[in-house]
């Protein structure tokens, strides 16, 4: 006869995520991956107001680079006056502007801002603003960050 604990397991669903972490900044970056994946990204960012990274997955060793503009990228005016200077450059660091989703979003009154870099394998359902997995992105880390 099974036990009370074997019958509780039996009716528990299975756990959805695989991957889970302990340590919240792994947990940060799990859940970073998780949406880069899903969404064919070739990297997601994530900085504070000052620039510094706070998070990524993806991003080839870029991503401090990255996550240093995003504050910029997220103004349009100084997005546009970035872009231009990327224009001259001849092996700028940035990838090309139709490539970046950025949102900023705040959490305990702190400013971040997120960014997604389309990779060329992006999945089509992906909307074109990048929108949706910037949300959820932002969902995740305020959950995270709120425990």
């Amino acid at each position: 006869m099974a036990s009370e604990n074997e019958r509780v397991k039996k009716r528990r669903p299975s756990e959805r995520r695989q991957r889970r972490s302990g340590c919240l900044a792994d947990a940060l970056r799990l859940q970073l991956e998780a949406c880069r994946k899903d969404e064919g990204l070739a990297a997601i960012v994530v900085s504070d107001e000052l620039g510094f990274c706070v998070a990524h997955s993806g991003g080839d060793g870029r991503h401090d680079e990255l996550a240093a503009r995003l504050p910029m990228l997220a103004d349009p005016a100084q997005r546009r006056a970035l872009e231009d200077d990327d224009r001259d450059d001849d092996g700028g660091l940035q990838p090309p502007p139709a490539a970046l989703a950025v949102m900023t979003f705040t959490i305990a009154g702190a400013k971040l801002y997120a960014c997604a870099v389309k990779g060329p394998d992006a999945a089509p359902e992906t909307s074109a603003d990048g929108a949706e997995v910037l949300a959820r992105v932002a969902g995740a880390f305020t959950r995270l960050l709120a425990q």
